[in-house]
């Protein structure tokens, strides 16, 4: 049986859906005082782990939604926000660089509740099996990653900690100001690369997006990635 904790600011506002998930053999938890609890860090961290699925109401903010996430993604969560609108790609490449799972409609049918959640255990559970811990540092320039990922990956290293904005991580990588197609590229090349990453067996968060600051690497990422010899000319290779 799956075990689901929907967060939200109003528990009657949830309970057709909640009913929706039980009818297909869920076991549901709907709270607002847990809702809060996390936001103030009031909950203990092994709380979260009797849950297979957070489910986040459309009647919590986007701004709380993203402290939620930062605060909730772990590699054994699925982590979903229910919504009733419909999200450019380029808004759901950046929700899911957050941590989100993936997204669940306000009122569904009952098949396509179903069939959603399963995918998102599967999902789960395949990378889970993908990944392999890491047993000591690995080169960065001896990864079978595409040129667009090998050097956002350098880039992003060689700024050391530091979260680089979007519009200059456009710049460094194509040497030219952002566009539309430039924007879109970049996250697109941020989720492959830590899908990948993570199929190498670097292990925790890799790569920390921050609202309004950009991107940058973790700091346990450090510990498990290098550059070798051959990293300046890489950087300047055109």
């Amino acid at each position: 049986m799956t075990r689901i904790l929907i967060l939200t600011k109003n528990v009657l506002h949830e309970v057709s859906f909640e009913k929706q998930l039980r009818h297909l053999g869920n076991e549901v938890f709907t709270s607002l005082t847990i809702f809060e609890n996390i936001m103030y860090d009031q909950l203990p961290r092994d709380f979260l782990s009797m849950f297979h699925q957070v489910i986040i109401s459309e009647t919590i903010d986007n701004k709380e939604a993203i402290k939620l996430i930062n605060k909730l993604k772990q590699p054994s969560i699925i982590l979903l926000r229910k919504t009733d609108e419909c999200l450019e790609e380029n808004r759901c490449l950046e929700w899911k660089e957050l941590g989100l799972t993936d997204w669940v409609e306000c009122h569904p049918t009952l098949e396509t509740l179903r069939d959603q959640l399963i995918c998102d255990q599967v999902e789960l559970a395949n990378s889970t099996l993908l990944h392999c811990p890491t047993k000591k540092s690995i080169d960065i320039l001896s990864l079978p990653l595409s040129v667009g990922e090998s050097r956002l990956l350098t880039i992003l290293y060689q700024h050391q900690k530091v979260f680089t904005s979007r519009e200059d991580l456009c710049i460094e990588m194509w040497s030219k100001p952002k566009t539309n197609s430039t924007m879109s590229q970049l996250s697109t090349l941020v989720k492959k690369l830590k899908r990948k990453l993570e199929e190498f067996g670097v292990e925790g968060e890799i790569i920390e997006t921050s609202w309004g600051q950009g991107y940058r690497l973790a700091e346990q990422t450090y510990s498990q990635l290098y550059i070798g010899d051959k990293y300046e000319s890489f950087v300047h290779e055109g």
